[in-house]
């Protein structure tokens, strides 16, 4: 019904999230089952598969870390893994055991309370208003953007959204509880960030080690640099850009001073580095993968994470994918970074690269659920 008649009554696939696109797939479908020979059928869509949580996958390689890997699909499994899943089923239990909590404190005396007391009622009050409003959607994109130097604040952001909306399906007024949104979902923010470095303890480590290094480089006054997997050098453009505004009679222009030899801004050089390093290798992963895509004469295209190809070439792009994604770790490539640093900046002392789990990265070549 939808390929023969999209806006009658049944228009279920305006539901989805791409409705033209789920609509153009059902023109696949029909058309291919209508040729009468499915498999010869040339369809004209471009399959894609993408990552699990594509930058946990590059820190648990880069750190070899069992667990971490398990969660994001490095490791030979029968069943996929889901991490958001896994984050939310940890907040939700710590949730619900402090809302069950009792509070052995009188309001009216609050005056008294020392410090612990007053964080103590807080957060049991931010438990009591969000518990049971906890689902995966709610920690996703937290958990998504994590790895990617999300702050508090944006974190915080995040997870409001999806509360208000929960809120306000209940029939609650939000404007008028604003405040204790606010602080219930800075107290599920801050939960959630703790329990993605206990539950990706390999990631966080690695990431400690790279903000770390960054803060050494950036207090001698210099931007922080390297050079990708791949041969592409990169510098972090972050410098105290201070905007000049300039009142006209017909509007506000604001100009910003963009030169090279302005300082760095430091706090930025150093929050930056870490997702940013991350990017230059998944990054060099998607270019390895189309350079190998190209050498066999087959169609490629991708956006970040998200690789594409014709529906017959899927099961060889699903090999090459793994294979390159194998060949990048199977380089040093934190070692390379440190030689590197210690022979730019020969009179800083770079900490120790952290230790190496147990992680075998030939498991990716069988692991059927990394890309999918």
């Amino acid at each position: 019904a939808a390929v023969t008649n999209p806006f009658g009554e049944d228009r279920w696939w305006m539901g989805l999230d791409d409705p033209f696109q789920g609509l153009a797939t059902c023109h696949e479908i029909v058309n291919a089952i209508d040729s009468g020979d499915p498999e010869s059928y040339e369809c004209a869509l471009p399959v894609h598969m993408d990552g699990s949580c594509n930058g946990l996958q590059h820190y648990a390689a880069l750190g070899r870390d069992r667990v971490g890997g398990k969660a994001v699909n490095l490791c030979n499994e029968n069943e996929p893994q889901d991490v958001y899943i896994g984050v939310m089923e940890e907040v939700i239990r710590r949730v619900a055991e402090e809302a069950s909590k009792e509070l052995d404190l009188d309001e009216s005396t609050s005056e008294n309370w020392t410090k612990a007391d007053r964080t103590a009622w807080k957060n049991n009050k931010a438990a009591k208003l969000v518990n049971g409003l906890i689902d995966r959607g709610v920690v996703k994109r937290t958990v998504m953007t994590s790895v990617y130097g999300v702050t508090y604040i944006g974190a915080r952001t995040q997870i409001q959204e999806k509360i208000e909306e929960k809120l306000e399906a209940k029939g609650h007024d939000v404007d008028e509880i604003e405040p204790e949104i606010n602080a219930a979902c800075g107290y599920l923010a801050t939960m959630t960030m703790d329990v993605m470095g206990t539950l990706f303890t390999g990631a966080r480590q690695t990431m400690d080690w790279l903000a770390t290094c960054a803060r050494l480089i950036s207090q001698q006054g210099q931007p922080v640099a390297w050079l990708s997997p791949i041969g592409v050098p990169a510098v972090q453009p972050y410098r105290q850009n201070k905007p000049y505004t300039i009142y006209t009679l017909v509007q506000k222009v604001v100009l910003t001073n963009s030169s090279e030899n302005l300082p760095i801004h430091k706090s930025r050089q150093v929050s930056a580095f870490p997702p940013n390093y991350v990017h230059s290798l998944d990054s060099s992963h998607m270019l390895l993968t189309a350079l190998e895509m190209d050498r066999r004469g087959l169609t490629f295209s991708a956006v970040h994470d998200s690789f594409w190809t014709h529906a017959c070439d899927i099961d060889e792009m699903n090999g090459v994918l793994r294979d390159c994604f194998v060949d990048l770790y199977d380089q040093p490539l934190l070692e390379e970074l440190k030689r590197t640093w210690e022979l730019r900046y020969p009179t800083l002392n770079f900490p120790d690269i952290p230790e190496r789990g147990d992680l075998d990265l030939n498991e990716v070549k069988k692991a059927p659920y990394f890309f999918q």
